[in-house]
């Protein structure tokens, strides 16, 4: 009877302490999921919310369903679209203050202590922690470049090219291409952490980062309406005015004023930027990092080599650009494509662009052509009515040397102040009025004032480029046609900073690839210089420069 009692009593110890724990258990799991699903689950919801309550004949735009590839989109494809950078998985604490200390670049082990011209030059960057142990941030923006500077005058600089070996190591690889003692710059652009801020940042304001307007003038009165790439975010019972061209792979969108046809002509403007914050991890402003990167040695001498412009090509369409495209020589640009012109006077200009008509086209960037050419050429210019000079159109002329130089501002979204609608057309339709020929020279740049939406917006705007420039060379394959790239700057790295460009140009150089046009490649021209700080419109030397690279396509040597 005792023993029974006593396994009695020992079976309800365990018992009790059996549910204690399953209790216990119950309560974590409880816990974890408050924690890390509950909001998780509610911001879902919240986006769904935010997308498909919008009362108008457009709540679901069909575009989205062309971007995602299916019937039915449950979220925009900028809510679902892959990352266009490796996310980092990590647990560990980090400080942003620590691992810029703990940053160096030192010469790769194989590197020769002998330099010459012609030679590879071999960094490696790395940050390491009190043990020497290398600390894994992966995915930091970097820009490295050579240069030799010069007192009061342009030096000579060249770009290196970085590679992100994803274990915490970089390497930047530079040609050496003049002699005499080289100065090596690494320079922290952005941050892996403050990437991830942007991202976070442009998923969270995927379309209204930048808000637009289209103001109407009534008698007295200025009414506006809003304006987007998505009629969802205009959140009221309002109809809606849809000046999409899916011809041009553009979608745009404004609330419709009362008692005006959507066909009346407005003007385009820009609202307003959200306030967003990047916090420590940028400058002021939100501005990018740009810390330049000690290590040793910071400088090398370089001995006579071998010439890297001897053997150039002539300059034609379909030329393949290399990593390292050119370099800075006394503040003169030598490309490694093929052989560039410089012209001493205005007479060299007028003979290369003689019975030339020049179709300029795109953004504020694409003007400063515009606005340098006339200025060289002396061209008188046509004044077009209804026409602001910020976003054109432009004409001018050099009747003499039967010379005209066009510029158009692409359609929206433009970041401006107000211009009139009817002078605002998608640069695919413009391509398309274009008849061509030998004596037609088309540029194009586009990039700017696509940065604050998701790469999609942009990527079928530049598809939609593509194609109208294949039609163009089809029906006059005789026609040049130039790309210029995207160039370094400075900014809010939330709205329209240096990453953001950099993202889109990778674009742009991806689509553009393999087809027969010319690319004239800012980005490095304003990456290999060091006398200028970086701008959204580069320095008039730079301009120039790209004007003459330009030229050595149109008249060869």
């Amino acid at each position: 009877m005792a023993n029974a009692r006593r396994e009695m009593l020992e079976g309800g110890r365990r018992r009790r302490w059996f549910g204690t724990v399953l209790a216990l258990g119950i309560s974590t799991l409880l816990l974890y999921y408050t924690i890390y699903e509950g909001p998780h689950w509610i911001s879902q919801q919240r986006i769904k919310i935010q997308w498909f309550s919008a009362k108008s004949s457009n709540d679901i735009p069909s575009f989205r369903n062309r971007w995602n590839d299916s019937a039915v989109t449950e979220s925009p494809v900028w809510k679902t679209t892959k990352p266009f950078y490796t996310v980092l998985q990590t647990t560990k604490p980090f400080s942003a203050e620590v691992y810029l200390q703990q940053l160096k670049f030192s010469l790769a082990s194989e590197a020769s202590k002998q330099h010459s011209v012609g030679d590879t030059l071999q960094i490696v960057i790395s940050a390491k922690d009190t043990r020497n142990n290398i600390v894994t941030n992966i995915g930091d923006f970097f820009r490295a470049s050579i240069l030799t500077k010069v007192k009061s005058k342009a030096g000579s600089g060249a770009v290196g090219i970085i590679k992100d070996h994803q274990n915490g190591t970089y390497t930047a690889t530079f040609r050496l291409l003049w002699e005499g003692d080289v100065t090596i710059k690494i320079q922290l652009v952005l941050l892996r952490q403050a990437i991830d801020v942007i991202e976070r940042t442009k998923r969270k304001y995927p379309i209204d980062l930048v808000t637009y307007r289209k103001r109407y003038i009534v008698g007295n009165d200025e009414i506006d309406t809003e304006c987007n790439v998505d009629p969802a975010i205009f959140n009221n019972t309002s109809a809606v005015c849809n000046y999409s061209d899916p011809h041009a792979g553009a979608w745009w969108y404004c609330e419709k004023a009362a008692n005006i046809s959507c066909n009346t002509s407005g003007h385009h403007g820009e609202i307003r930027h959200r306030d967003v914050n990047g916090g420590k991890l940028y400058g002021r402003a939100n501005s990018a990092l740009k810390k330049t990167i000690s290590g040793s040695p910071s400088k090398i001498n370089v001995k006579k080599g071998r010439d890297p412009l001897a053997n150039r090509r002539r300059c034609v369409r379909g030329l393949a650009t290399p990593q390292i495209s050119g370099f800075y020589w006394n503040g003169v640009w030598n490309s490694l494509v093929c052989k560039n012109r410089h012209f001493s006077s205005q007479a060299g200009w007028q003979q290369c662009l003689k019975g030339k008509t020049l179709h300029l086209m795109g953004d504020s960037t694409m003007r400063q052509w515009w606005e340098h050419l006339a200025r060289i050429l002396e061209m008188k210019e046509t004044l077009i009515p209804h026409a602001i000079h910020k976003t054109g159109p432009l004409l001018a002329r050099d009747t003499v040397n039967n010379i005209t130089v066009n510029f158009r501002s692409h359609g929206p979204p433009r970041r401006i102040a107000f211009t009139w609608t009817f002078h605002l057309h998608y640069v695919a339709n413009i391509i398309d009025e274009i008849d061509g020929g030998p004596n037609d020279v088309i540029c194009i740049t586009m990039w700017a004032h696509f940065a604050s939406y998701p790469v999609e917006v942009y990527r079928k705007r530049m598809e939609a480029v593509r194609a109208a420039i294949e039609r163009l060379l089809h029906r006059s394959p005789k026609t040049l046609v130039v790309i210029k790239s995207a160039n370094t700057r400075k900014g809010n790295e939330l709205i329209s900073g240096e990453w953001l460009a950099y993202k889109l140009d990778s674009i742009m150089r991806e689509i553009f690839h393999g087809i027969n046009v010319v690319l004239v490649d800012a980005w490095e021209m304003t990456s290999a210089q060091h006398w200028h700080e970086d701008a959204i419109h580069p320095a008039e030397d730079i301009i120039v420069q790209e004007l003459e690279f330009l030229c050595s396509f149109i008249c060869p040597l």
